[in-house]
């Protein structure tokens, strides 16, 4: 089984936040989308990622965008901080996935389809666009998962002979951490708003979640990663049971969750 030592070194994969990122971070805070955009500039990886995303068919913009500031202004303050975290999630995923069976852009694409239906979600709901964000750290997880997973792969293989488990009861057998609690500690690391890494948490679906502002977009969220791990890529992957399904947790917003998005 995995020490608390092993689980540290393994968390120490995911760096801490570069500073173009950082400072691009302070600025979009700051609402200066020209200075986040020279600051991100300092980065080349971090604008071709912007510049493949910003023009692919998911955003839909009329004429190929280019310029960093250009960027940033039509994605405005929330959606470039999504879409930085975003980055940061991809530059840390492996080039070759040694547990889930994940190829190619496959990863990509099942984040940018999370992050621009979480997206809709959030504007039919009028929640504060500040919560964009969740759905870009939210598959942190699978990262060090996979990692965890991969060199621990008899005992895996132990727990999963005894039983039906999900990916995160796996999780907590093999190193006494649930993907919630290690999503988190990521977000932390990325300096992500305590009441985005909140929501985060609670969308995991385990606690009882009545009333307050975070309880509706939660439910929102849960049904969401649920339904996009649940595409033919995910399912291939193993990656499907990454959070064990709550239909009590979900169903006060089920209706109005396959009105906005179109699936049921």
């Amino acid at each position: 089984m995995v020490t608390p030592q092993q689980i540290d070194e393994y968390l120490k994969r995911v760096p801490p936040l570069p500073e173009a990122i950082g400072s691009s971070l302070k600025h979009l805070g700051e609402g200066d989308l020209a200075a986040a955009a020279r600051a991100a500039s300092a980065d080349p990886a971090l604008i071709h990622y912007l510049r493949r995303i910003v023009n692919s068919a998911a955003y839909g913009f009329k004429r190929e965008l280019k310029d960093p500031i250009q960027i940033f202004s039509a994605l405005g303050i929330q959606r470039a901080k999504q879409l930085l975290y975003a980055y940061m999630v991809n530059s840390v995923a492996p080039k070759e996935w040694s547990y889930f069976t994940l190829e190619g852009d496959e990863f990509l694409n099942f984040q940018l389809s999370f992050m621009k239906r979480w997206e809709k979600i959030v504007s039919t709901l009028k929640i504060d666009e500040k919560f964009m964000s969740a759905a870009a750290i939210m598959s942190a997880g699978l990262i060090v998962a996979d990692a965890i997973f991969a060199d621990h792969a008899s005992d895996v293989a132990l727990i999963k002979e005894s039983g039906d488990f999900d990916l995160d009861t796996i999780l907590e057998r093999v190193s006494r951490l649930s993907f919630e609690r290690l999503v988190a500690s990521i977000a932390e690391k990325w300096e992500v708003e305590s009441d985005v890494i909140r929501l985060v948490s609670l969308a995991f679906g385990k606690e009882e979640c009545e009333g307050g502002t975070l309880c509706e977009p939660a439910r929102f969220l849960h049904l969401l990663l649920f339904y996009e791990l649940s595409r033919p890529a995910m399912l291939e992957a193993g990656a499907n049971s990454f959070i064990s399904f709550n239909p009590e947790f979900s169903m006060p917003v089920i209706e109005r969750f396959e009105e906005i998005t179109g699936v049921e």
